[in-house]
């Protein structure tokens, strides 16, 4: 039996192209950029995918940006109530009233009522006598200290130790801080006209202060029996006074 004999294939399906005759073939230009006599290195294939990678990172970076550029502008603007800072301001409150006392007013307000005082490890307490109001000075005290300057007073009277000693200020209210502080440096106990029964009866002890406190001047006065001590008497001149000039810093006289 006989094998036939398959058709030849197609022209130029599966056959080989002639090798080139390197003899015919052009040589490379030789210069200092040449690299070699026999033509150029094979350029290496490209891959775009860096180029890719690195053109979609710079644009995420880029809409980030935008993102974060257009949050700041909302919180900055006029929707959010805390995108206009402003100075901050903050406002102390004193526990000690600041309205303003009409003249003849201040008795009702430091010296009505039984003192309660306590300041650290310091406890005072004295019992409400009098308290009265003075539309002028002339009432209770000299005309020396009026000439000073001084508009209107008040003054109150509290006991202590079981009766045996009483306390007594005075608050005179002048028409500047600086006549006070002079009216406070130069006070004499001769400028002050005490009220009948300022001073406790059959007193052995007795010691007065002044103090100038804002636009006023506070006399404090002090007298006690036998039996208190000197110390004790010291303790309410001074706590006493202070307390009321103290409270007076925070009052528009």
């Amino acid at each position: 039996m006989t094998t036939p004999t398959p058709p030849p294939p197609p022209e130029g399906y599966g056959a080989m192209p002639p090798a080139p005759n390197l003899e015919t073939q052009p040589a490379w230009p030789a210069n200092e950029n040449s690299f070699g006599a026999g033509g150029p290195p094979p350029e290496k294939p490209h891959n775009p995918w860096p180029i890719v990678i690195g053109l979609g990172a710079i644009a995420g970076v880029l809409v980030i940006g935008v993102i974060i550029t257009s949050a700041i502008v909302l919180l900055s603007g006029e929707e959010d109530p805390t995108g206009k800072p402003g100075p901050v301001t903050v406002t102390a409150t004193p526990s000690t009233s600041a309205t303003a006392p009409a003249p003849g007013g201040l008795a009702a307000d430091l010296f009505e009522g039984d003192w309660r005082f306590k300041l650290g490890d310091v406890s005072m307490n004295a019992t409400y006598v009098a308290a009265q109001d003075y539309p002028d000075c002339g009432p209770i005290a000299s005309a020396a200290l009026e000439k000073k300057g001084c508009r209107y007073a008040a003054m109150g009277i509290h006991d202590a130790e079981g009766g045996k000693l009483r306390m007594l200020r005075v608050i005179y209210v002048f028409d500047s801080e600086a006549e006070a502080t002079a009216a406070a440096e130069s006070v004499e106990e001769t400028d002050i006209d005490l009220p009948t029964g300022s001073l406790v009866a059959d007193d052995v002890i007795g010691k007065w202060v002044a103090k100038d406190s804002a636009k006023a001047v506070v006399v404090g006065f002090v007298t006690a029996q036998k039996g208190v001590s000197e110390e004790t008497v010291d303790d309410y001149l001074h706590y006493g006074t202070a307390d009321i000039a103290g409270a007076l810093i925070f009052m528009d006289l």
